[in-house]
C-alpha cells in the first residue's frame, strides 16, 4: 500500500525557499548618522548539510523493493504474521490523522 500526500507543501523546502530569499546584507545608521555601519548574515554550514540530506532523501526510491519481496515470500510460506492489535492501531492511527487532516 502506498499512501502519498500531495496537498501538503514541502515544509523543508518552503523553509530553505524563505532562507535564499532574504538579503545577505542590510545598511543600517548608527545613532551618528554613519552609514558604514552593516549588519551581516552568515549561514552556517548546517543549510549545506540540509540541502545535501535533501538530495539523499529525494534519490531513495519510494518502494523498498527487497522489503516487498521478503514480505511476499513470507506470505508463500505461511510464515508472515501479524500482531492483530498492530493492525487495529495502525487503523485507528490513520481514522484519526483522516479526521485531524
Amino acid at each position: 500500500m502506498k499512501i502519498t500526500n500531495n496537498k501538503q507543501p514541502n515544509v523543508l523546502d518552503t523553509l530553505l525557499k524563505s532562507v535564499d530569499n532574504k538579503p545577505l546584507k542590510e545598511s543600517v545608521p548608527d545613532l551618528r548618522g554613519n552609514n558604514n555601519i552593516t549588519d551581516r548574515v552568515e549561514l552556517s554550514s548546517k543549510k549545506q548539510t540540509i540541502e545535501k540530506l535533501i538530495e539523499k532523501v529525494k534519490a531513495l526510491p519510494e518502494i523498498r523493493q527487497e522489503k516487498v519481496d521478503q514480505i511476499k515470500e513470507a506470505i508463500k510460506t505461511d510464515t508472515y504474521n501479524v500482531k492483530g492489535e498492530l493492525v487495529a492501531r495502525s487503523i485507528l492511527k490513520s481514522s484519526m490523522l483522516d479526521a485531524i487532516l
